[in-house]
């Protein structure tokens, strides 16, 4: 039974890592993407059928071949891990492309809404000083009596102030809806950021080791890389070892039964079919 769940895992990750590698050297060599689909998968199960034949055969083979298929094996590990180091990076990219984008749409949010809140900022400060003028100007019509001139004059600089400060207030509304609608859309975007929960653990881990997001991308990818063919490759000369075990075991019980049936001996076969004649002749 444990031979068979051997088998079948060597089997599955084997063809993950063929896989992986495939889809990465045929998005390398896009131009011929079917043909060098074929020709890495051809590669791949060389790779095995040579690391399984030089774990049977190691004694009985010619010493350059061997070192031929030793030299061919690692290199074909060597190429597989760089394929699923390319496809495991593109897949990366895919999702930080759009990590990125969302990054830089609330970034710009977050400048437009610094902007608008200086803009805001200075409108109220021109606001305090138009109050400012309107009281000056009220405290002059009192000042003033019934002197015409000087109370025209400040009724014309409070009217003045009144419209601008309605200019003013007008167009702090208007900013302060679109900081609104800029506050709603980073929410939003934060909202979709949180469905990328791949690169918002990336995110966690490079702020817990202090490094940047790519710096851990490329040493987790390595890890992966340096287990995963090596571990195929194991698995199934692990299952060849079985199988091997199941092959010897089997021809000692066909050499037993030969020597217990060997012609040469009558006695044997008479004692060992002695129950069976007796029984005939009883009949």
């Amino acid at each position: 039974m444990f031979s068979l769940i051997l088998g079948l895992t060597a089997f599955l990750l084997a063809s993950c890592g063929a896989f992986f590698s495939v889809q990465g050297l045929a998005t390398l060599y896009s131009g011929h993407f079917i043909s060098v689909c074929i020709m890495a998968g051809s590669l791949e199960l060389g790779k095995l059928v040579s690391a399984s034949y030089l774990h049977r055969y190691w004694n009985r083979t010619n010493f350059l071949l061997k070192i031929y298929l030793v030299i061919a094996t690692l290199l074909l590990m060597g190429i597989t891990s760089l394929g699923i180091f390319g496809f495991l990076t593109s897949a990366y990219q895919e999702s930080h492309v759009k990590v990125e984008m969302i990054d830089f749409k609330k970034q710009t949010f977050i400048d437009n809404k610094i902007v608008i809140a200086e803009e805001i900022n200075a409108n109220k400060k021109r606001i305090d000083v138009l109050n400012e003028i309107r009281i000056a100007q009220e405290q002059r019509v009192k000042e003033a009596g019934n002197y015409k001139l000087p109370r025209e004059q400040a009724y014309q600089a409070i009217e003045k102030a009144n419209l601008e400060l309605t200019e003013i207030q007008e167009k702090n509304k208007n900013f302060l809806l679109q900081i609104n609608d800029i506050e709603k859309s980073i929410l939003e975007l934060k909202s979709e950021e949180s469905k990328s929960k791949d690169i918002g653990t990336l995110k966690f881990v490079s702020s817990l080791f202090n490094l940047q997001v790519e710096t851990i991308i490329k040493w987790f990818t390595i890890i992966i890389v340096l287990v995963f063919d090596p571990l195929a490759i194991s698995l199934v000369l692990a299952y060849n070892n079985s199988i091997i075990k199941k092959e010897i075991k089997y021809e000692e019980s066909l050499n037993d039964l030969d020597g217990s049936l060997d012609i040469k001996e009558p006695s044997k076969i008479k004692k060992k079919f002695k129950p069976f004649s007796v029984k005939y002749q009883d009949k």
